[in-house]
């Protein structure tokens, strides 16, 4: 590249540098968001057309930050450092948010098990499936991951729920997981396997306190809904 035009680049990407020091993403169009990020992954050339093409093919800046690595580097003029940038921000994210919360809280209600727990959905289109490990007093001990499943659908490992059950020795555990087509009704297969956890915790002498569905639009608690709260066999709602 001719030094005159690394010079014209390097003058603009101070600009943007300067505008998020002074103001941080105020004001700031997705594409330009991108447009910096891609700054430490693309050196030396001009960005905003591949931040147009980012939003182009993934439809939204949170659809990009979701792309994986591969489906990001065949955006045309993406590197290898770029499309690992762009990918790990919403798993960064979820660290962050955990560690933040790594003292043991007492959740008091369905919305702040939602708000604790969403952050680990973020990285995933796919379904996932958790166990929160509570002790008698419902302090969490643990949150320990059950499975990841595919689009539509995702099963309880009932292995790593006795292990999280005997490793974390939990009096009760609340089941979480997400459906990424928004809608947060349960399935019939949510309905099945919540059944089955249920038999498998009893079997262990430990509860099930509840199963909540995580969705981009909102969350479901399943021992609050009537239909639902059979399920649980007389057991009071959690919050």
């Amino acid at each position: 590249m001719p030094e005159q035009e690394k010079n014209i680049h390097k003058g603009h990407r101070q600009k943007v540098k300067n505008r998020y020091v002074e103001t941080g993403f105020d004001g700031m169009a997705d594409h330009n968001i991108l447009e910096l990020l891609l700054f430490f992954g693309i050196p030396y050339k001009d960005t905003n057309p591949i931040a147009h093409e980012l939003i182009d093919t993934f439809g939204s800046l949170s659809g990009v930050l979701k792309a994986s690595v591969s489906e990001l580097r065949s955006v045309k003029g993406m590197t290898e450092n770029a499309a690992c940038l762009i990918n790990m921000i919403l798993p960064l994210y979820a660290r962050y948010s955990a560690d933040l919360k790594a003292e043991k809280p007492t959740l008091m209600s369905t919305e702040e098990v939602v708000s604790y727990m969403r952050p680990k959905f973020l990285d995933t289109t796919n379904e996932r499936a958790y166990a929160m490990c509570f002790d008698h007093t419902h302090r969490l001990i643990a949150v320990r991951k059950l499975s990841d499943g595919d689009v539509n659908s995702t099963l309880f490992d009932m292995r790593k729920l006795a292990s999280a059950v005997l490793e974390t020795k939990a009096t009760g555990i609340l089941l979480v997981h997400n459906h990424p087509n928004g809608i947060s009704l349960p399935s019939a297969d949510d309905v099945t396997q919540t059944k089955k956890a249920y038999d498998f915790l009893l079997s262990l002498k430990v509860s099930l306190m509840d199963h909540i569905i995580i969705s981009e639009e909102g969350h479901c608690s399943m021992i609050s809904v009537p239909k639902f709260t059979h399920l649980f066999y007389g057991l009071d709602p959690l919050f």
